[in-house]
């Protein structure tokens, strides 16, 4: 499996594009600095908080992300698919998403984020 989320970057960012979206890693907006976002324009579409294991700490981060992004996402590895299983109403009570990325470098939105419309959106 991944021995660091910068292994997980590049998939992200696939996917991302495969949204058409341009994805911007470690961009500060808000005093925050999400791995990844993914831009339209000048707007923040989609916000995502990588993580090992601490799958807490990355609801937590990306649960603030949804002030300035339209959707927020955890991406994790596919070894940590049954602890977000169980834990998933936690997830889903705050509207954020979950990305699952596999050894094969795919990624499967196990829970898409909720849309918001976030007062700080705007780039």
């Amino acid at each position: 499996m991944f021995s660091d989320e910068e292994e997980m970057r590049a998939p992200v960012n696939r996917w991302i594009r495969s949204r058409r979206w341009e994805p911007v890693n470690e961009y500060r907006i808000c005093h925050r600095r999400p791995d990844v976002v993914g831009i339209e324009g000048r707007r923040v579409m989609v916000a995502v908080e990588m993580k090992l294991s601490d799958w807490r700490a990355a609801l937590g981060q990306a649960h603030i992300y949804r002030f300035f992004a339209e959707r927020s996402y955890v991406a994790m590895p596919s070894n940590k698919q049954r602890i977000i299983l169980r834990n998933i109403g936690d997830f889903n009570a705050l509207g954020v998403g979950v990305l699952i990325v596999r050894r094969d470098d795919s990624v499967i939105e196990m829970l898409r984020a909720v849309k918001f419309d976030p007062p700080f959106s705007e780039l």
